[in-house]
């Protein structure tokens, strides 16, 4: 959820700059078929029933869910002249990173779900717990591998639609922010 009000930010900074939508078809981007594919996989497995964690193992979901991320990340490779694209590449290794290291899905802990308000998604707050409708898994910070790179931020009120991210979520939306204004302030042939 955080980085489409990311994405949808940056769009809007970028008509507040003068750009256009438009502009977005000067990206030239490669491999978007990939993206798509990956797309559709993350939201596929995100909103299943949540299941309990089985330790140590690796289901298909997880296996699945983890390629997608492969996915994104062969799409920003290919597109890696593209400016704002090393930091969207950059965002999507270290999710990758932590989310392999821990299961096959990104850890936050039950605190940190409740600051924001989500708990609730959560149908146990036992740790191992998959909560519904993100790509997250309950975890103590003395079980997670990578804490630094987990969703350990979290937005409150006031900001409007509170969330819990991860600093990979920031290199993704500053890229995507890069990304976007470059081709929306593109100017084409004759302006």
């Amino acid at each position: 959820m955080i980085l489409a009000v990311a994405i949808l930010l940056s769009i809007l900074v970028g008509f507040l700059r003068g750009g256009r939508l438009e502009g977005l078809a000067s990206l030239r981007l490669r491999c978007g078929a990939l993206a798509v594919a990956a797309f559709a996989l993350q939201t596929f497995f995100i909103y299943q029933k949540p299941a309990m964690r089985t330790a140590g193992g690796w289901g298909r979901q997880e296996i699945a869910f983890l390629s997608s991320y492969v996915l994104l990340c062969l799409t920003a490779w290919a597109n890696r002249r593209q400016p704002g694209m090393a930091l969207i590449g950059l965002g999507l290794l270290l999710n990758f990173a932590v989310m392999a290291a821990n299961g096959g899905w990104m850890p936050v802990t039950t605190e940190a779900l409740s600051k924001a308000g989500y708990a609730h998604l959560a149908p146990s707050l036992v740790s191992g717990t998959r909560v519904y409708s993100t790509k997250d898994v309950l975890l103590r910070r003395g079980e997670t591998r990578f804490w630094l790179l987990s969703d350990i931020f979290v937005l409150t009120k006031p900001f409007p639609l509170p969330a819990v991210f991860c600093i990979g979520d920031v290199a993704f939306a500053l890229g995507a922010l890069v990304l976007l204004q470059h081709g929306m302030l593109a100017r084409r042939d004759g302006d």
